[in-house]
This record gives C-alpha cells, structure tokens and sequence, in this order.
C-alpha cells in the first residue's frame, strides 16, 4: 500500500470516527433533554400529589369521617373551664341530619349534622373567650341559636354547637 492510500485510510477513518462520535453526542443530548423533561414532569406530578394529600389531610381534620362526639364534648368542657364560665353543661341533641357534600350537585356523599346543647353562666368576657376558643376547634363546627340571659348578677347563656362529619362509604 502506497503512502497517499495509507493516508485516504486514515483519513476515512478519521471521517468515519468524528461522523460516529457526533452522531453519539447528538443523541445523548436528546436522551438527556428527554430524561430532563421526564424528571421535571415527574417532579410536577410529586408536587401536585403532595399538595393534594395536604389538602385532603386539611380536610380531614375539618370534617372527619368519625364524628368522635366525646371527645368534641371533652373539648367543649375544657374550653368552657379555660374561659371561666361556670356551672356548664354539654348535651346532646338527639336527631342527627344530613346534607348534600356539593349543594345541588348529583354527589350521594352526606354530611352528617351533630348538634351539642352549651349551658352555663358567667360573664359577658367568659362568653367571649369561649366562643373564640370553639372557633379555634381543628374541626369544622358553627354555633347556632345563641342566647344570654341576666341571672344573679352575672349571665346565663345556652347555645347550640354543630359539628360535621363524612361517613364512611362501605361498599
């Protein structure tokens, strides 16, 4: 073999060797920008699956699917004992309601209604503290029907708690 077709050789090779060698790169790169693209998408979705577990944990804890009456009514006694009223009670009221979960949506999910009857006396200041510590419950709840009354020189009040859970859909 001649030198000038050593050199045509090498040069081929050379040739065929930088062609292979971008034709590589090239394809890395777009691997890389694909697995990139899949780990950004896969990133997206783990952010939206945690944020939607947060908000299902939130929502959880507003409306449980244990209406867990002693311990609300536990709750309720020691806010009335840490707000200064006097003599209270908790009751019970006997019928449970329900309610749509979507007002005028087709959704069969109910709400189940629990309602718990407050009695007690003390001061004006006591009646406040213990509303805004029921306000403060971690679960959702709404005061109804509430009245204050003068009785022996400080007041008489009785107010109606609800207090809302999901139940449970056994199939």
């Amino acid at each position: 073999m001649t030198q000038r077709n050593k050199l045509i050789v090498l040069i081929a090779y050379l040739l065929i060797l930088a062609i292979s060698m971008l034709t590589y790169r090239a394809n890395r790169a777009t691997k890389v920008k694909r697995l990139r693209a899949d780990l950004a998408r896969i990133t997206a979705e783990q952010d939206k699956s945690r944020s939607a577990e947060a908000e299902v944990s939130s929502l959880t804890r507003l409306i449980p699917t244990d209406a867990d009456i002693p311990a609300s009514i536990e709750a309720l006694y020691r806010s009335a004992r840490e707000s200064g009223l006097k003599q209270y009670e908790v009751t019970t009221e006997a019928g449970k309601t329900s309610g749509t979960a979507r007002p005028g949506g087709t959704d069969s999910t109910s709400i189940a209604k629990h309602r718990l009857k407050v009695t007690a006396s003390g001061s004006y200041r006591n009646f406040a503290e213990f509303i805004r510590r029921v306000q403060n419950f971690e679960r959702l709840n709404r005061i109804t029907d509430f009245k204050l009354a003068p009785a022996q020189e400080q007041l008489s009040g009785a107010m109606t708690v609800e207090l809302y859970s999901l139940p449970v859909n056994k199939k």
